[in-house]
């Protein structure tokens, strides 16, 4: 079969199972394979996982004891593939229409184009563009994830040039070149993954997949197929009472960005805005906490990343 689906699942037995029946709806079995990572979940996806394997018998599981990194589950799923083309896929993904072999096609027939993605379309019908982002900067940290955020227009001009692609038009049904495919559905060749070095694992979460298209798009294109398209949920696995904890392995992980592609003097000015931001919230809730109004949300939100900041990469 000339695709490998990888798929990591941590808790999504309730999704993973729609996913999986989705694409056998849609895709020719000889066409693809499922690797199936169960990355130490506690919900019932060893039962739902198992059934899908003695129902298809080419999807396989790794199960893994212990919670490792989004990355590493990966590593993995891709090591034990047999495909010549790699999908790196979120369990939330619903297929409404082949997909693959076209995927394929254009891989093939083109051979400047690295990874690959359809249109993901949200539940609500609309293309998921904040999926498909510019490469991190410290204006995109101010104008987008500051406390500064609110003085900046959110025009489609600037958010083109510094936050999300803003070129892509699914109406067109074209193919579109763009600086980052999520790993919601990337697509490459297993030879290309191979000869960048797979997924680093040093990401513990996030950014993991911006790392992966930087490395690929040095010497190729990433491509938007805006002819096909799949569902994407979205956030299945992420949402917990406990988001807080999130933004700040987000910028901790942008940070790691920096300093991996950027270097060390660009990471460290981004750090010292990250500081001053956080500084500058602690300081008006803690004002705004003598009359009893402070957010104990936003104040536990920063507090953690200025924590997380400390420890070391």
């Amino acid at each position: 079969m000339p695709v490998s689906i990888i798929i990591v699942n941590h808790n999504t037995a309730r999704v993973l199972s729609d996913c999986i029946e989705s694409v056998f709806k849609f895709e020719k079995p000889e066409v693809f394979e499922v690797v199936i990572v169960d990355n130490a979940s506690n919900d019932n996806s060893k039962d739902t996982i198992s059934g899908l394997t003695s129902k298809y018998s080419n999807v396989s599981a790794i199960f893994l004891a212990e919670l490792k990194s989004f990355s590493h589950a990966n590593n993995l799923g891709i090591k034990e593939a047999k495909g010549e083309f790699i999908l790196i896929m979120n369990p939330d993904i619903i297929f409404t229409m082949p997909v693959l072999e076209k995927l394929v096609s254009r891989l093939k027939e083109d051979e400047s184009i690295g990874a690959i993605s359809p249109a993901l379309i949200g539940t609500n019908g609309n293309f998921q563009r904040n999926y498909f982002q510019r490469y991190p900067t410290i204006r995109q940290f101010i104008y987008y994830h500051s406390v500064f955020a609110k003085f900046f227009n959110r025009s489609a001009k600037r958010m083109n040039k510094y936050l999300e692609n803003q070129d892509i038009d699914i109406s067109s049904k074209k193919i579109f070149y763009t600086e980052q495919i999520p790993c919601a559905f990337f697509m490459a060749r297993k030879s290309i993954l191979e000869s960048i070095g797979l997924m680093d694992e040093s990401f513990i979460l996030f950014f993991e997949d911006v790392d992966l298209s930087y490395r690929v798009n040095k010497n190729y294109k990433l491509a938007v197929d805006a002819s096909l398209e799949v569902i994407h949920l979205g956030g299945s696995s992420l949402n917990t009472a406990d988001n807080w904890a999130l933004y700040g392995r987000f910028i901790k992980s942008m940070v790691r960005f920096f300093e991996k592609h950027y270097g060390s003097a660009r990471a460290n000015r981004l750090i010292a805005f990250v500081k001053w931001n956080s500084y500058l919230i602690l300081m008006a809730e803690n004002i705004k906490n003598i009359p009893g109004k402070g957010n104990a949300y936003r104040i536990k939100k920063h507090r953690h990343l200025l924590k997380l900041l400390k420890e070391k990469s």
